[in-house]
């Protein structure tokens, strides 16, 4: 009430009260601790952080700490109950048409009743379902036969394993988010929500104590990888206090993002399926990964999604292994730069070190010497060349980019696997026309200026050039595709 003041609560042994000024002892002659530097007090934060008596960011579609521990935000439920939007009249979808168009505009749903006169359908689930369907399949791959798997067979499985479907319905969701700006925070509150459930569902099989236990596991689960990975790649930018797709929320120098890491878990999960995986649904997708990893090593492969015998041959693993360590025909001007400054370096990496960055320059280069092949009769490359490069260099060259783990050192990520990474952002610039990685080449770009001294920041000026991205002045916070970021 206005004028009455209330009576502060006694302050309970151990710690400070909530002006952050511990109660100065009876005794006159020990002074006061001094107070804790103040913040703002979070007045309109979850119940869950609110529960748990931890500041909450107040961010939306979720604060970062439910996002961080993996729990579904009240916030996300909170965006989910405005009142019902007047219904826009139906307008039919042009097949030529690449803009999802919303099918309904009522934001809430209530689960159907089968026995009850009001049933209500679930019109936001058929909604996300019609539009990953009609269209944002056709955005995920480039050969139609595999645009087809996302289509058909993944919606197949996902009709018998929830959180394939989940995980389906969420990137459907980033799509309509990112043609849908008008409704844009409604979207992205579904998707999270929907990825955050399947995420929670799979969880439980990744977590098991016995492992992948049987084929249909490895298949679900190899396919709920994939698909988290199309979900980070199409989820917004984040700022670095943010850091909801950061490889940490609290190291300033960690901030690529998490993405560049899933491809590992998804390879994990390929070696359990092994030779088996060409006799699942899985087939036409690792075969046609297959063949693109051929396609980039030897051009005459003109359709790569073709198997040449219905069975590998003796011949056929030959050629494979003398293509492990193929080098391409045409050097680029830019990697073998690159590859001299490495070279350079004194003191030198460790070999092994070496071998790493050597490994992780060939693959690059093949990959790119497949794209520029496109200008001169070739294919033009792949999408999908950009994800096998990933793929290749997980276990070596990713682990570099994390801050040192020891406890005893404070070292950063390696230099050298920074610039070599800064450089991945071509092949991303190249493929930018997919709508999941638009805006990821600059996004990328920024985030190694800042982690790289200025002795290594002239390494990657090739790629700067190529994408057309310029460093801000020093202190300067830079707007890269809705995403703020600020240099450090």
């Amino acid at each position: 009430m206005p004028g009455v003041s209330k009576a502060p609560e006694p302050a309970v042994p151990g710690e400070p009260p909530e002006n952050g000024v511990e109660n100065p002892l009876p005794s006159s002659s020990v002074p006061p601790l001094p107070a804790r530097r103040t913040h703002r007090k979070s007045r309109t934060g979850c119940a869950i952080c609110k529960r748990r008596k931890i500041k909450c960011d107040e961010r939306h579609p979720a604060c970062l700490n439910c996002i961080s521990h993996g729990v579904e935000c009240p916030f996300l439920t909170a965006n989910t109950t405005t009142l019902p939007q007047k219904r826009a009249a139906p307008s039919p979808i042009s097949s030529s048409s690449q803009t999802p168009t919303s099918l309904s505009q009522t934001p809430l749903l209530t689960p159907a009743q089968p026995d009850g006169e009001n049933d209500e359908l679930p019109l936001l689930e058929l909604e996300l379902l019609h539009n990953f369907t009609t269209l944002t399949y056709s955005t995920l791959a480039a050969d139609p036969g595999i645009c087809d798997f996302w289509r058909v067979t993944v919606v197949q499985l996902g009709l018998k394993c929830d959180y394939i479907m989940r995980a389906v319905l969420a990137i459907s969701a980033l799509h309509l988010a990112h043609h849908r700006p008008d409704r844009r925070e409604y979207y992205l509150a579904k998707g999270v929500l929907f990825h955050q459930r399947a995420s929670r569902s799979a969880s439980s099989f990744f977590n098991s104590p016995y492992g992948i236990s049987n084929l249909d596991d490895a298949v679900n689960l190899f396919l709920f990888s994939m698909l988290t990975l199309y979900f980070a790649l199409a989820s917004p930018r984040r700022s670095l206090d943010d850091g909801s797709f950061s490889i940490s929320d609290n190291d300033p120098t960690s901030t690529f993002p998490d993405w560049a890491f899933l491809v590992r878990g998804s390879k994990s999960i390929s070696s359990v399926l092994g030779s088996a995986g060409a006799g699942t649904a899985l087939a036409p997708f690792l075969a046609y990964g297959e063949g693109r990893w051929l396609a980039i090593r030897d051009p005459g492969i003109s359709n790569p999604s073709t198997p040449a015998t219905p069975h590998p041959t003796p011949d056929y693993f030959k050629y494979r292994q003398q293509s492990l360590h193929r080098r391409p025909s045409t050097a680029l001007p830019g990697v073998a730069n690159l590859r001299a400054l490495v070279a350079a370096v004194d003191p030198p990496p460790s070999p092994s070190h070496l071998a790493t960055y050597a490994h992780a320059l060939d693959e690059l280069e093949l990959a790119l010497v497949a794209r520029t092949s496109g200008q001169q009769g070739g294919d033009g490359g792949d999408v999908l060349d950009a994800m096998i490069w990933m793929w290749e260099v997980s276990d070596s060259l990713m682990p570099l980019l994390k801050p040192s783990q020891q406890p005893a050192t404070t070292e950063g990520p390696a230099q050298e696997a920074v610039a070599i990474f800064a450089h991945y952002s071509l092949l991303l610039k190249y493929h930018e026309s997919h709508w999941w990685l638009w805006g990821w080449a600059e996004h990328v770009l920024s985030r190694a200026w800042a982690m790289l001294d200025e002795e290594h920041r002239g390494w990657i000026e090739w790629p700067m050039t190529e994408v057309g991205w310029v460093p801000p002045a020093t202190g300067e916070v830079q707007q890269v595709h809705g995403a703020v970021l600020s240099v450090l």
